[in-house]
């Protein structure tokens, strides 16, 4: 029997180990704030619409993703898992193929590492393991972008293929069904940069010998047009662009708009909620990528020096143009940059190659470095066993929300939202949920008899403070008696208090406030 567990591929045990840890946590713990709630509700108001070609919040078309994600979660669901272990799913399917694809592109690029230390210690980085742990689109992003490079890698390091780069471009199409335009934008520039580069520079693997310039531009071309752009580009756009084309029609040409334009190329100018300076990932790095990150900077000087080798080169681009992508964008989040995890973690682990001459000293550093990645492994599954349930009615506020359930259901009413209502709290209390934006709103709404005595406002502590200055953002005069009554506060998904409407709230006068801004054009959809 050991000798057979001994003949066992360790591959298979890492896939294995993730399968366990991953399976585990598709059914042991409620949604994580804050990306679960969106995909979990945004489902689950899908199914009961019966609606499923766009995807739904709060009764509203929801224009954050491209629905490839939402799709194969109602896949699970019709499987017949819960609606949680539905929508972790395709994350968990797609951390282990990207563990066989970082396999895949190792064998190809550096043959002579241990086979799975690259795929070992490249999903132990802290960013990737809650990544792929968590629901969202981004993993398949990851995926995708992952396959499309490993298909890149083979047509450059095999000058005699003539076949069409399936490899490539169905990664291509992942990463754009995925994510929408950026999926090409990460993939194809950093792809050209690659054989320009080889084609001026005398880099391997093409050019043995110097050559003028018409000779490289002739190179240049015929490489390029290896890749079979124009099929490629069809096929990576057959992924999202008959969803465009459907969703005008079924909802209006505005949603085209606002999941095209304004979340891929307005927010990337202005930011909007998730504006960042641009040193943001100098910041993130460290720890998102640790203890890998310590070797990236020795990796970056080595991948430079060497940079006419192919296998140094790409990663090297590939990780640069990533950075420099999402460094330039004024939209930033720390998981942004992981679709370039493989490249860093690449070159991070390449660069022991020239530090350690020594080959006693250079093995004992892959067995430290394998060695973290097990014991980062064995906390996470530890975490995932047995803190996650301990601390089920505390992740998201669940805790909280049923003492808001309870409340409500001891004395029906109709819940009003002060504020667009936040996805966590759509998914613990029901949708839709009517909502107000501001004071004067919620007090002219009152007054009409839309809110009506012994309904309730839902309301977060924050928009309760105020200054001396008029807020159209803040509840003012501040819920007294005999206008409303304080029936709970509760940490939820934040610090909320629930009132109750009172008689005498219908006499009160409209509060001197500003007017709230105008809606914008793209707040007809839900942005979360």
């Amino acid at each position: 029997m050991l000798h057979v567990l001994k003949r066992i591929d360790p591959l298979h045990w890492l896939l294995l180990a993730l399968a366990c840890i991953y399976g585990v946590a598709l059914f042991n713990h409620g949604p994580v704030p804050s990306m679960e709630p969106r995909f979990a509700e945004a489902v689950r108001e899908m199914l009961a619409r019966g609606e499923y070609l766009v995807p739904i919040k709060n009764g509203l078309p929801y224009i954050e993703y491209p629905p490839l994600y939402f799709w194969l979660a109602l896949a699970g669901k019709a499987l017949g898992l819960p609606l949680m272990a539905a929508i972790r799913l395709p994350g968990y399917l797609a951390l282990l193929f990207w563990c066989g694809w970082l396999v895949r592109l190792q064998r190809d690029l550096f043959p002579e590492w241990p086979r799975t230390l690259y795929a070992l210690t490249a999903v132990a980085l802290p960013a990737v393991l809650y990544n792929f742990f968590t629901a969202q689109s981004d993993s398949l992003l990851m995926l995708g972008v992952l396959i499309a490079f490993t298909g890149f890698a083979r047509l450059r390091t095999d000058p005699q293929a003539r076949r069409f780069p399936w490899e490539l471009w169905l990664g291509v199409l992942l990463a754009t069904a995925a994510k929408g335009p950026v999926g090409l934008a990460i993939t194809l520039p950093p792809m050209g940069l690659e054989i320009l580069c080889a084609a001026f520079l005398n880099m391997q693997p093409v050019m043995s010998a110097p050559r003028g310039t018409a000779e490289r531009v002739q190179w240049l071309v015929k490489e390029g047009w290896r890749m079979a752009p124009l099929r490629g580009v069809a096929l990576a756009l057959i992924g999202i662009v008959p969803w465009y084309v459907a969703t005008g029609f079924v909802v209006n040409w505005e949603f085209v708009r606002a999941v095209l334009v304004y979340q891929n190329f307005t927010r990337f100018i202005s930011g909007f909620d998730h504006l960042q300076p641009w040193w943001l990932y100098a910041q993130t790095l460290w720890g998102d990528l640790l203890p890998l990150s310590l070797l990236l900077p020795f990796g970056l000087w080595f991948g430079t020096r060497y940079l006419r080798e192919f296998r140094w080169r790409m990663p090297l681009i590939w990780t640069l143009f990533t950075l420099l992508f999402f460094t330039i964008s004024a939209s930033k989040q720390s998981k942004y940059i992981l679709p370039a995890a493989p490249a860093m973690a690449m070159l991070a682990l390449a660069a022991i190659d020239p530090l350690f001459r020594s080959e006693n000293l250079h093995r004992l550093v892959r067995r430290l470095l394998a060695g973290f990645a097990c014991a980062v492994l064995l906390l996470f599954a530890a975490g995932v066993f047995v803190w996650l349930p301990l601390h089920r009615d505390r992740l998201g506020g669940a805790a909280g929300f049923a003492q808001i359930r309870d409340a409500v259901a001891a004395a029906p009413g109709r819940v009003v939202s002060f504020q667009w209502p936040r996805s966590m709290t759509l998914f613990e209390l029901g949708s839709p949920m009517p909502y107000v934006r501001s004071s004067r709103a919620l007090y002219q709404e009152i007054r009409d008899g839309r809110i009506r005595p012994g309904d309730y406002v839902l309301v977060n502590v924050k928009y309760l403070s105020a200054g001396s200055e008029p807020d159209t953002l803040k509840w003012l005069p501040a819920p007294t008696a005999p206008w409303f009554e304080k029936v709970l506060e509760v940490k939820a998904e934040d610090a909320m208090v629930l009132y109750r409407v009172l008689p005498g709230a219908a006499r009160h006068s409209l509060p001197d406030t500003p007017e709230p801004a105008p809606a914008e054009w793209w707040q007809q959809f839900d942005t979360d």
